[in-house]
């Protein structure tokens, strides 16, 4: 007769079904459907949201930022296996990669809550496109699997610390009526980019020089939006300056 089968490799996806089905009771059971205040047209209309991104360069730039840097992340990850694998060698131990990978994701994580009480999101989010695009730039010029492993956790780190500075952003820039219009916006030219080297068979080195350049429209648009929030906070000063100034004069005799 037929015996069960347990174990193996596929034995942590078995015990993640069992650990999300036991979610899914308790929250069919215990959670509350969150209407909130809406009239139904919370995510906004197509046409409205286009408007906006044409409108203001803030939202435009964030959204360029976004689907350069996410495309890039998404072909890293259908790539980074065959980066590290070299000819008549044995197969490296990828899932103690992986977890090394998600380790520098979380430490990444953790810098960003550090690096937010210096630096404004922007800077944070400057700094986080630069340092991407060296990476990807690393693995195209350089062919060592050691060199090209050192710089796959520097862009792990990279992903932890972009998620909590493109959320502070988008929360900032994105307007709230229309955020799920414009955010899936955000994925048509980011699906778009990440199809292209699957169907297109590019090989490693191409597609590192794709992501390259991705990444590095990337930190041009990181650089442009922080000029841009600066500017805006320079103006904002001057204006209270110059309000605080008429006061004093109207107080004067």
């Amino acid at each position: 007769g037929a015996g069960l089968h347990y174990g193996g490799y596929i034995a942590p996806f078995d015990l993640a079904n069992v650990v999300l089905v036991l979610c899914m009771i308790y929250i069919s059971t215990k959670w509350s459907e969150n209407y909130g205040a809406s009239d139904g047209q919370s995510g906004g209309s197509f046409g409205k949201a286009v408007g906006a991104i044409c409108d203001d360069k803030k939202i435009l730039v964030c959204g360029l930022i976004c689907s350069s840097f996410e495309s890039s992340m998404f072909i890293f990850v259908f790539n980074w296996t065959p980066c590290l694998m070299e000819p008549d060698q044995p197969v490296p131990p990828f899932g103690h990669i992986f977890t090394g990978f998600m380790i520098f994701c979380l430490l990444g994580t953790r810098v960003y809550s550090y690096l937010a009480k210096t630096l404004s999101a922007e800077q944070i989010g400057a700094l986080v496109m630069a340092v991407s695009m060296a990476c990807h730039l690393t693995v195209y010029l350089v062919e060592s699997v050691q060199v090209r492993f050192v710089a796959f956790l520097a862009f792990e780190a990279c992903v932890g610390l972009y998620f909590p500075m493109m959320g502070t952003l988008k929360g900032d820039i994105v307007p709230e009526d229309m955020r799920s219009t414009i955010y899936n916006l955000y994925r048509l030219p980011l699906n778009v980019i990440v199809l292209m080297p699957l169907l297109l068979n590019f090989s490693i080195s191409t597609t590192f020089a794709v992501t390259t350049a991705i990444l590095a429209v990337a930190v041009t648009s990181a650089f442009a939006l922080t000029g841009m929030r600066t500017n805006k906070k320079n103006l904002e000063l001057q204006a209270l300056r110059h309000d605080s100034d008429d006061n004093n004069s109207l107080v004067s005799p």
